[in-house]
């Protein structure tokens, strides 16, 4: 299949806020309120056909920058501007024909080139491409008619993976991804630093009735969980009193669990990470047993550095290390496995052209003693746009779990208009169910059905209403400024 020739036409900013139903406490940040900022892209092809695509993330800026030097308004401003400054970059040099990896490329090395000038840290600076990335690739799939997994099986894409890394110039995109895309995923489902683990833990003024489970416990009652994100805050003590809670709780409520501990870069000291790991290990070893890997538990500023390789070594010898934030370039990834990490994390706010060709590092680089992986991550992700992109991403991967949290601190798809809760109500009835006034994400024995995605684009195909949203340049952000005051 021929690879399309492209120019981007327009580009456009739009924000849905989506008002929480409680507060996401992770690492020193606890979230009250959202909003996600989507990107509407059209394009012309070589025909002189026009077609329009989309991509969503939530804006979370305190994700992305976590430095204190830097206020909740400073690293807003900034996560808005690097999306703009790739909207201009990419639409520059999609000004001629160009194939989507070459404008991807391009844009990407120009994008995050201009971060850097403008002292915005690499993972941030990433944002904006990725954006774009995923509008172009959500176009290209319209014009052909291709789902997500199609469009990367023929390579309609152009990428060229030894272009990205070397050692991987005879791998192909197709040596990489799952010879079909999963139709079934299993959740793993986000435990935050303030969420209630029994239905008891909550006081009757902060109880929530709105459909919806509340408790960890009861999220496991009625949906099957058996997989979980269980976050960490960087205090060993209270840290493993609160992993000691939910050990007596899964013990009691689930046969056959696991789950990955998220440290969000709070532990800035290799020796306080290893005593915890070592005392779960001696105090709980039937939850020590059932843990997949450890996500990004060292702080940024340490978690790469090479002086700190004997430490970050001896945690690794424990248990599986995988990175998250400090997954900022294209080349992150190599730098840690000689570290000794073993994962690093796919989320669509990094890009998915990277995600994919960490795939094939790891793949190669990985050997029998030492094997490699990538994760499935959330940014809180919520329907339409960003849920349905990485899903199909993640399924594409073949990526069998993944994190999800947006169905939990949100309520349902209350955010959307009626009109796209009616799309969704006809288009993916086994991906969400409704209940009274409540269309939600349907999780039943912990996974949800995800074969209504397989359509053209990356799983949304245009259902988006427009109407419903606010141009970027007229939203009022104090929604969001509030709550980082």
């Amino acid at each position: 299949m021929n690879i399309p020739m492209v120019t981007i036409c327009s580009i456009d900013f739009f924000v849905c806020n989506a008002p929480m139903r409680m507060p996401f406490r992770f690492g020193s940040t606890t979230l009250t309120a959202s909003a996600v900022l989507h990107v509407r892209m059209e394009i012309e092809v070589g025909n002189g056909q026009r077609v329009e695509g989309w991509s969503a993330d939530m804006i979370a800026p305190k994700w992305f920058e976590k430095s204190d030097d830097k206020s909740y308004a400073q690293c807003l401003d900034e996560l808005l501007a690097v999306a703009q400054n790739a909207a201009s970059i990419f639409k520059d040099i999609g000004s001629r024909p160009i194939s989507v990896f070459n404008l991807w490329r391009q844009g990407y090395i120009a994008a995050k080139a201009w971060s850097k000038a403008n002292s915005i840290n690499d993972l941030m600076g990433s944002n904006g491409p990725s954006l774009l990335e995923r509008a172009l690739i959500d176009c290209v799939g319209i014009y052909t008619g291709l789902n997500y997994h199609e469009m990367l099986i023929h390579n309609v894409l152009g990428v060229e993976l030894g272009a990205i890394h070397n050692e991987l110039d005879s791998m192909t995109v197709q040596d990489v991804i799952a010879e079909s895309p999963l139709e079934i995923l299993q959740i793993r489902h986000t435990v935050g630093l303030v969420d209630p683990l029994r239905d008891e833990d909550i006081r009757e003024e902060f109880r929530i009735s709105d459909g919806l489970p509340q408790s960890l416990e009861s999220y496991i009652r009625q949906q099957g969980i058996r997989f979980f994100k269980v976050k960490i805050g960087g205090d060993p003590h209270g840290d493993f009193e609160r992993l000691h809670d939910i050990h007596i709780l899964l013990d009691k409520y689930c046969q056959n669990y696991f789950i990955t501990i998220d440290g969000n870069e709070q532990y800035d000291d290799v020796g306080s990470l290893v005593g915890l790991l070592e005392r779960i290990k001696k105090d709980l070893p039937n939850l020590f047993s059932r843990i997949i890997y450890v996500e990004q538990p060292l702080d940024r500023a340490v978690a790469l550095d090479t002086d700190a390789s004997d430490d970050i070594g001896r945690a690794a010898s424990m248990l599986p290390l995988l990175i998250d934030e400090s997954d900022g370039n294209l080349d992150t990834f190599k730098i840690a496995i000689d570290l000794g990490y073993r994962g690093v994390s796919s989320k669509a706010c990094k890009g998915l052209i990277k995600a994919i060709a960490n795939a094939g590092l790891a793949k190669y680089k990985s050997d029998p003693n030492f094997p490699l992986f990538i994760s499935a991550e959330d940014l809180t992700n919520i329907p339409i746009v960003s849920l349905h992109q990485d899903l199909v991403h993640v399924a594409a991967l073949g990526l069998t779990h993944l994190e999800r949290n947006g169905h939990h601190y949100i309520r349902g798809l209350d955010h959307l208009s009626e009109k796209e809760r009616d799309i969704c109500r006809r288009r993916h009835a086994e991906l969400y169910t409704e209940n009274q006034d409540l269309l939600s994400l349907n999780i039943a024995d912990g996974s949800i059905d995800i074969r209504s995605l397989n359509i053209p684009g990356l799983g949304v195909d245009g259902a988006v209403d427009i109407s419903s949203m606010t141009p970027l340049n007229e939203w009022d952000m104090s929604v969001l400024l509030d709550m980082g005051a």
